[in-house]
Formats: structure tokens, C-alpha cells, sequence
């Protein structure tokens, strides 16, 4: 509806009821789709015998075959199957689209999110029309059913093997994003960079990138002196197939739509303006897939060419390209900046500036030339080569460029996720800085735009709550203390997983990280990039390997560090990424005060580091709140807090129990002591270790202490305000 309300406020005022009412009808007709959904009669609680067609947005990464697919019958599931060898794997990957599957299988129900911020598989199904995970457990029989449509994906595949064969391995990941869409061989850190500089844009196939590849086609047909009408008619062939090629992503399937009814209009000289092309394109897609809605790309890419469409007449007022380049980028940000805060938590504020160095680059230089070398490759490769040995170094230079970029401290605005009121009256300041804007562009109407945001960042100061997290991070810890008023933020450990060696068929190109996948967006969406002192209580993988996802994402002022552990290869393996971190090694007796709360080690007693018992144990007090981090404390470095401390550990407000609840910790005598008021036991679903062991839970039951464990609640959300304490869990 905020894409309806911008036809209405971007001066289509005559046409602004009709548009209105075009928006509500597909809102009506989307919810009666849900509504018809939703009446799903197919039985899920049996196993699954049958055929499955997985649909072309599957993935196939290690061992893992997973993806949305269809069931006999119609019904949509999103499957996921243990691929068993590497001979099974390769004969998966040159046959699986449009093949008609004979499965078995069992449906599962999708696990709940870690926190709110966290992804969230149940609404990923809803969001893509499916009700349930199907858990395929063989695959009994395989019938190739060739296409159209599969001889295109085919060539697709051959496209993506002939560029990583024959372009340089430094150009390569980039040239399968802007020439077919492939974004799955790109790094991580290479995201991260991209996303630093506001120009992830530049890598999805876009409007510009569907007009640069029809132009030049279209300049090579006229100089072949092929009819105008001819090569128009040509291109209208060609664009969809180069839909399918690019990958058929929304922002593909926009770009090619409008693109190919421009041309149309052309070759039959018609009337039409391009907002009436940009609406006609949004009606046919959603009546063709309502469930399009939900994809952030579609919502960007319709949005950003919405709020550049009807904000024409500013670019016409400056003929400077310069200028005018500024002005196209502040206008996507401008049009866009709830909607990213919203999925993102984050902006970047470079983006403004970097942008109109960069698009230009891309979509005149880069896009262009890695087209001609692509052709090149195929025509005389010796050529090619010779090319790639002069843009080669180019590129070099222009990536060098890009990492300094980057690497500019405060980049990134991150007030978190708004909640729906903030989100409404973000949006509502969008519209009215574009309707004053139209009356007459006025530099004092930017504080519209300004005064919302710096109310939305500035909120969480003026908040006297002292926050306590326990994040659902699966068979590991990882806390996040945040003071009244924002004066600090801590993280106590980051959680993480153990890493086998494994078969190299079964290596994943994207692994699940703990940190950046759960404790990142955690912080991130309450609006924490910053984190005063990050705390990795000992050297073991599930308290500290998520670590060295963390510090590229945020800026970490402190790191302790339990003495003697650095030369664990665990820590030793985090020390590159904290550089910029000032690294302390405290112990008994140390600790720090600030905003009405101090935080005192009790443990270790010595500077040798010999595992769980010497974990940093760190005692957190507000007033007569007090909060106990036990690392993986055992019970003889339980007996030791007991003699060195005695009575001063008794009545505990929360104590996060020891080694998960492991039967070596929280012994009879320790617990008789600390006697808290709540205890939290942070484990994995179904944990290989059987945390939290029977006993130890027997052990709290008789003593009547209370408990929340993590696998069964998600995070642990408590916060200390006016001398009330209010718990949330996840679940």
C-alpha cells in the first residue's frame, strides 16, 4: 500500500484513484489467495511417498540438496535431501531441473527462529505459498523430462562452467553476477564490502543492466544492417530468454518486463508512459505470483523505480550529469531507507557519494567490458586473453579502491529494526518530504526526512531499562548485557560449532555461522553496532568460534580473554580479526563500574589456562540484582568460588548454569550457596551431548529453583526497570 500511496503523493493526481484502486483490489485478491490457501487439505502427518519437481530456485551446496518443489497433486513443499556421494552429487547437479523425482520421505515441521531478528523458516514457507519441510530420505527414482525451459537452464549452467573456465579466478565470481545473475560463489567478505559501500545493487541484474545488454545488441544488429523493426522484433525473442539465462529473480523478471514493453510500444509507435508500463508490470506479476510481495528484491526493485519515476521532474531540473547522478542515487535511498531498515537494520550512509562514482563505473565500464571479453571467450579466446591481461590489473586497482572505501570508520547507520508505529511514521515522512518537494524543492524540507530518523536512533537513550539477553544459539553461550541508557554494551561469548574435517564433496560454500546468522543480527536489529567489550569466557569452539564472525561486522572496543588461552588455536585463529581490539587477560579480583552497574571476575585464580575450570567468571550487580556467567565452570572450580567467596555469591538474581547443565557441573553445595531466583541452562535442540543432563535438572527440581533452558524457550530476554523485572522468551 506504501507503493499505492506514492502514486497519489508524486503528482499522478488525476490517476491517483485508479491506482489506489488497483492496489486494493490485488490486496483483496492476495488475502483471498491466502484465505484459499490456508484450506489445505493434504495430509502432512503421514510419510511421504510420491513424485516432487523441485522448482528452479534450488540449491545444491556440499552435501545439502535443498529447495522449494512440488508434490504430485500440486501441493508446495520445501525439500531438502542428504546427498550420500560424490557420484550422486554430480549426477544431481547435470540433471535436477525440470527431472520429476521419486522420493520418500517424512514432513517436518520448520524449528521456531532464535530471537526476533533471527530468520524465521515458518515465515519463510508462508511467504513462498508452502505449508511444510518435506525431509527426503531417498530418492527412489529419477525421469528427465526435458523442456524448454530446462534446455535453458541447462545453458545456464554451461554459461556459468565456460566463464569460471575461461575468465581469470579474480573476475570470475564477478562476471557470473552481472552477466547471469550467479551470486553463490560470491565471499562473504566481499558482501560485507558491498554492503559497506551501498552498492549491492550493482550485482543483481537490474533495469540498467537489461537496457546496456539491449543496446548493445541492438547497435550490433543496425550496424549488421538489420531493419530497425527486425531487431526490435528480435530483442522482444530474445529478452525472455535471457530471463531465464540471468536466473529469473523478481528485480530479472521486472527488468526484462519493462524493458521488453518499452521496445514494444516503440516498434508500434504507441502512447504509453513508462509509470503506466512500471504499474502494468507490478499488476501482471502479482496476479502471476502474489506471494512476490514478499520478496525483498521485487519490493526494492518496484520501489526504487517508483520513487525514480515520479520524482522525474527533479532530474529534469539540473541538466549537470553529475548532479543529476546524485540526485537519482538520494532518491533511491530517500524512497527506499524504511523499507532496507526494516529487512536490514542498517543503511550506508557513504552510499549517497560512493553511488555516483560507481555506477557509473559499473554500468558504462565494468558491465560493458566483462560483455566484450565474455564474447571474446568465445570468438578467439588467445584475444581474450590478451584483454584480460590489460583489465585484469585494472580491476585490481578499482578493488583496491573499493577495500579502502570500506574500510572508512562509520560508514554504516544501524538504529535497528522500527517497530510498526516507527515504521509508519518513517514512511509518512517520505511522502510528505516528496509532496512539499513537489510544490518547490526547499533545502530546510530535508529536516522531514531528518527529524524522524534522529528521533528513531536517539530512542533507545532515553531508556532506563538494564537488558540481559541469553541467545538460543544452538549447543553453545552467548549473552548480551546492555546498560540504562545505552551506556554500554557487553557480549559474553559467541557462541559457535565445532568443525570436522569431512569428504571435500561435502564442504559447504556457505556454512552456517552462529555469528554472523544469530548473535550479529541480534545486536544489529536492536540498533548495536558497537560492543565495548566482548568477553569469550574460555578457548572452547561453542563459546568463541562465532567470535571471528563478529568483529568484521561490528566495531569491538574490548576482547577478554581468559589468561593463558591465547595460545589456543581457537583464540589464535580469532586474533587476526581483532586487531583493532584492545585484548585484556583479566582474572580474580579485576573488573570495571559503569552506569549504576559493576562487573566483577571471580575466576581464574592464576594465569594457566587449563579448560573449563578456568573460565572467566564474571558477576554482573545492579543494585540488588545480581547476575552470575559461569562459562563451563565445573564443580571443583565451583568449590573454589565457594571458598574464595562464601556467602557473598548467595540469593543470586540469574545464574546462566555451568557447561550447559553438563553432570561434571553444578554440584549440591554450589547451588545450596547461590540459591537463584532463576537459572538458565543454554543448550542445543536434541544436543549430542544430552544437555542438560537429568540429574542436574533433579538437582534443581529438588531444590526448587526454577529454570528456562534455551532449546525449549529461544532467547531469554530480562530487563530491570523501576525495580521490576520483566522476562520474554522467544517461545
Amino acid at each position: 500500500m506504501f507503493m499505492a500511496l506514492l502514486f497519489c503523493w508524486m503528482g499522478w493526481k488525476r490517476e491517483a484513484l485508479l491506482h489506489i484502486g488497483i492496489m486494493a483490489v490485488l490486496t483483496a485478491g492476495f488475502f483471498l489467495l491466502q484465505e484459499i490457501r490456508s484450506q489445505d487439505s493434504f495430509d502432512y502427518s503421514a510419510p511421504y511417498t510420491g513424485e516432487l519437481r523441485f522448482d528452479g530456485d534450488y540449491s545444491i551446496d556440499g552435501d545439502g540438496l535443498r529447495g522449494f518443489a512440488r508434490l504430485d497433486g500440486g501441493t508446495r513443499v520445501y525439500a531438502k535431501y542428504r546427498i550420500a556421494t560424490a557420484e550422486e552429487k554430480a549426477a544431481l547437479e547435470e540433471s535436477l531441473f525440470e527431472s520429476l523425482l521419486v522420493v520418500e520421505g517424512v514432513f517436518e515441521a520448520p524449528s521456531p527462529p532464535s530471537h526476533r531478528f533471527s530468520f524465521d523458516m515458518q515465515k519463510y514457507l508462508d511467504h513462498n505459498g508452502a505449508k511444510h519441510i518435506l525431509a527426503v530420505e531417498s530418492i527412489i527414482g529419477v525421469e528427465q523430462r526435458e523442456t524448454v525451459i530446462s534446455k535453458l537452464h541447462g545453458q545456464r549452467q554451461w554459461l556459468k562452467k565456460h566463464i569460471q573456465q575461461t575468465f581469470p579466478s579474480s573476475l570470475a565470481t564477478e562476471a557470473e553476477a552481472l552477466l547471469i545473475g550467479e551470486q553463490e560463489n560470491m565471499a562473504n567478505e566481499d558482501r560485507l564490502m558491498y554492503q559497506t559501500l551501498g552498492i549491492t545493487h550493482l550485482f543483481a541484474i537490474s533495469g540498467l543492466h537489461v537496457a546496456i545488454l539491449v543496446g548493445i545488441v541492438y547497435f550490433v544488429l543496425l550496424r549488421l544492417r538489420v531493419r530497425k523493426e527486425t531487431a526490435l522484433l528480435l530483442l522482444l525473442g530474445i529478452l525472455p530468454v535471457y530471463a531465464v539465462l540471468a536466473g529469473g529473480a523478481p528485480s530479472v523478471l521486472r527488468s526484462v518486463f519493462m524493458v521488453s514493453a518499452v521496445l514494444f510500444v516503440r516498434l508500434f509507435n504507441l502512447r504509453v508512459s513508462i509509470a503506466h508500463i512500471l504499474l502494468g508490470s507490478f499488476v501482471f506479476f502479482i496476479l502471476w505470483s502474489p506471494f512476490m510481495m514478499y520478496d525483498i528484491g521485487f519490493q526494492l526493485s518496484y520501489g526504487a523505480t517508483f520513487g525514480i519515476i515520479y520524482s522525474s521532474r527533479f532530474l529534469k531540473a539540473d541538466q549537470s550529469a553529475i548532479k543529476s547522478g546524485l540526485i537519482l542515487t538520494a532518491i533511491s535511498q530517500v524512497t527506499l531507507y524504511p523499507l532496507l531498515l526494516f529487512h536490514f537494520y542498517e543503511i550506508s550512509l557513504s552510499a549517497f557519494l560512493v553511488n555516483s562514482l560507481f555506477v557509473p563505473l559499473y554500468t558504462l565500464f565494468i558491465l560493458p567490458a566483462n560483455l566484450v571479453l565474455l564474447a571474446l571467450t568465445f570468438l578467439f579466446q588467445p584475444a581474450a586473453g590478451f584483454v584480460f591481461g590489460m583489465y585484469e590489473p585494472l580491476r585490481e586497482v578499482i578493488e583496491k579502491l573499493m577495500v579502502w572505501l570500506s574500510g572508512l570508520p562509520y560508514q554504516m547507520w544501524n538504529p535497528g529494526k522500527p517497530e510498526a508505529w516507527m515504521l509508519a511514521a518513517l514512511f509518512v515522512s517520505v511522502l510528505l518530504f516528496y509532496s512539499l518537494a513537489e510544490q518547490g524543492f526547499r533545502y530546510w524540507q530535508v529536516l522531514v526526512l531528518i527529524v524522524p530518523a534522529v528521533v528513531f536512533t536517539l530512542l533507545p537513550y532515553f531508556d532506563s531499562a538494564l537488558k540481559v539477553a541469553f541467545l538460543d544459539v544452538g549447543q553453545g553461550d552467548s549473552a548480551v548485557i546492555e546498560l540504562p541508557y545505552r551506556q554500554g554494551v557487553y557480549v559474553i561469548d559467541s557462541g559457535g560449532l565445532l568443525r570436522f574435517d569431512t569428504e571435500e564433496f561435502k564442504k559447504r560454500g556457505r556454512p552456517y555461522e552462529v555469528g554472523r546468522q544469530i548473535v550479529a543480527p541480534y545486536l544489529k536489529g536492536n540498533g548495536l553496532s558497537s560492543v565495548d567489550v566482548l568477553v569469550l569466557s574460555h578457548a572452547d569452539a561453542d563459546h568463541a568460534e562465532g567470535a571471528e564472525e563478529l568483529f568484521p561486522l561490528l566495531r569491538i572496543k574490548e576482547l577478554h580473554l581468559s589468561p593463558g588461552s591465547q595460545v589456543e588455536g581457537i583464540i589464535q585463529d580469532i586474533a587476526p580479526f581483532a586487531k583493532e581490539a584492545a585484548v585484556r587477560f583479566p582474572g580474580r579480583g579485576s573488573g570495571w563500574a559503569k552506569g549504576g552497574a559493576t562487573f566483577r571476575y571471580l575466576s581464574p585464580a592464576d594465569a594457566e589456562y587449563e579448560g573449563n575450570n578456568d573460565s572467566l567468571v564474571l558477576l554482573v550487580e545492579s543494585g540488588e540484582y545480581r547476575v552470575l556467567f559461569t562459562g563451563d565452570l565445573e564443580e571443583a572450580g565451583e568449590r573454589d568460588l565457594e571458598a574464595a567467596y562464601g556467602g557473598a555469591l548467595s540469593r543470586l538474581t540469574v545464574l546462566k548454569v555451568g557447561h550447559h547443565g553438563s553432570k561434571t557441573s553444578s554440584s549440591q553445595a554450589f547451588l545450596e550457596l547461590v540459591k537463584p531466583r532463576l537459572s538458565i541452562f543454554s543448550t542445543g535442540i536434541d544436543n549430542r551431548y544430552g544437555h542438560p543432563s537429568e540429574e542436574v535438572v533433579d538437582r534443581f527440581n529438588a531444590l526448587g529453583l526454577p529454570t528456562l533452558n534455551t532449546a525449549d524457550t529461544g532467547t531469554i530476554e530480562m530487563e530491570i526497570k523501576d525495580g521490576q523485572v520483566t522476562l520474554q522468551t522467544m517461545r
